[in-house]
């Protein structure tokens, strides 16, 4: 039999498996790859958080700290965001907290976006607290949907 009729029949049977037994599978493994998803962008956003933090300890005086980790932080939100969109949740509960996580992602993502402009047209001086609270107030927002979210799913 030729190469090809023989992968073209086992891609004809893998496809058919997955049909026969694969929406169960997959309605139940929807959630847990958003979980994966998570678990793996937790530890790297826990790691630039404390580099942000670093940052803004030494600001007025050094910008390009607080502005790399800032940029930093947002591309790898950004990466989350585009990850966790792309999947699909299994459950009503993971859905819920899937749009929770990325609504929440999104507000972080522009406050520190607008936050990271600031400090750089401040050019290492201090950023005016008329625009720092708004920012601060969008942020905080932020990170209580994605709690929300993350909350949801430890439960499912």
């Amino acid at each position: 039999m030729p190469r090809g009729v023989r992968r073209l029949t086992l891609l004809s049977g893998v496809a058919l498996c997955a049909v026969l037994g694969g929406p169960i599978a997959v309605a139940q493994a929807s959630d847990n790859t958003i979980k994966q998803t998570l678990n793996h962008y937790g530890p790297i956003i826990k790691r630039e958080e404390a580099a942000v933090k670093s940052g803004i300890d030494g600001y007025p005086g050094s910008s390009a700290r607080l502005v790399r980790a800032l940029g930093h932080e947002v591309a790898t939100l950004h990466a989350m965001k585009r990850k966790l969109t792309s999947e699909s949740a299994s459950t009503a509960q993971g859905t819920t907290g899937r749009s929770d996580i990325i609504k929440g992602v999104t507000l972080v993502i522009k406050a520190y976006s607008a936050l990271r402009h600031d400090v750089k047209v401040a050019n290492g001086g201090p950023v005016p607290a008329s625009k720092v609270n708004p920012i601060v107030k969008t942020a905080t927002k932020g990170n209580k949907d994605v709690t929300a979210g993350v909350h949801i799913f430890k439960k499912v």
